[in-house]
């Protein structure tokens, strides 16, 4: 025959149970239940633990850690702003190729989300400080190859255009300013060779260029103006002369170039 358990051996194999389980019978009372973590709180847990390295401005391991916010975490609260702090991340790093490639994937895949237009500012400004410098030893920029200008006034216009009151658009428009200088100083660059080099029909299109888009630029405007009305009358082209020294005058009465255009009137006649 069994022997029939004691009370005694009963309270230890109970004690034992608690020391090993703590709570595996709570309806005992061995004591506190632990409660399993969620979803939400692993995410916040990963999203916070990757928010303090990235305010340590340790970028790579940042972008490590909330790339496992963003994919594992993919429908939490925090998956978005992850997204968005990677961008940054690589944004602080001078790394602009991969910004603009962040930073366009966020608004792609989140096209309500509020902080859309600080995306589309960023991915903007990635493309203006790709621009050539103007360091002294270097050629003058609007001598160079303007591609990565042209993106950075599309980006920079599109923005504009979109979020006119948002708190960046200030410097946007600066700096789109500064891009359409930079256009129209290689357009002028390039008139001036060609000039040089006795092509005047393509010194004719490239002026014809800075006249037709830079308006807003009196600075360029006036003299690509007043070059091009010579031209005209250089090509026999005495109507086209007369018309654009017309213009020249009317738009900008008062500076030098506006005289030079009375003068060339005078010198057409009729």
């Amino acid at each position: 025959m069994i022997p029939r358990p004691t009370m005694r051996s009963k309270l230890a194999r109970l004690s034992l149970l608690c020391a090993l389980g703590m709570g595996v019978l709570p309806s005992i009372g061995c004591g506190p239940t632990v409660k399993p973590e969620t979803y939400a709180d692993s995410a916040r847990a990963a999203f916070e633990d990757a928010m303090e390295v990235f305010g340590d401005e340790d970028w790579p391991e940042a972008i490590k850690r909330l790339t496992v916010v963003k994919n594992r975490y993919a429908y939490s609260q925090y998956a978005a702003t992850a997204e968005l702090r990677i961008a940054d991340a690589w944004f602080e790093q001078d790394k602009f190729v991969e910004a603009i490639d962040a930073y366009r994937g966020f608004v792609q895949s989140r096209p309500n989300h509020p902080e859309v237009p600080f995306a589309m500012y960023r991915i903007a400004v990635s493309y203006d400080e790709q621009q050539s410098s103007d360091f002294f030893l270097f050629p003058p920029a609007y001598e160079k190859d303007q591609a990565i200008t042209r993106d950075a006034t599309r980006a920079l216009e599109v923005y504009v255009e979109r979020y006119p009151s948002d708190r960046n658009a200030a410097d946007a428009q600066a700096r789109l300013r500064r891009c359409r200088e930079r256009l129209a100083d290689y357009e002028l660059y390039v008139a001036g060779f060609y000039l040089r080099d006795e092509r005047t029909v393509s010194a004719r299109g490239r002026l014809e260029r800075v006249v037709s888009e830079f308006q807003d630029l009196p600075d360029r405007w006036a003299p690509a103006a007043l070059t091009l009305s010579k031209i005209y009358g250089a090509l026999g082209l005495k109507a086209e002369a007369r018309q654009m020294a017309t213009r020249l005058i009317e738009a900008q009465p008062k500076r030098p170039e506006a005289d030079q255009a009375r003068a060339l009137l005078a010198q057409l006649g009729r």
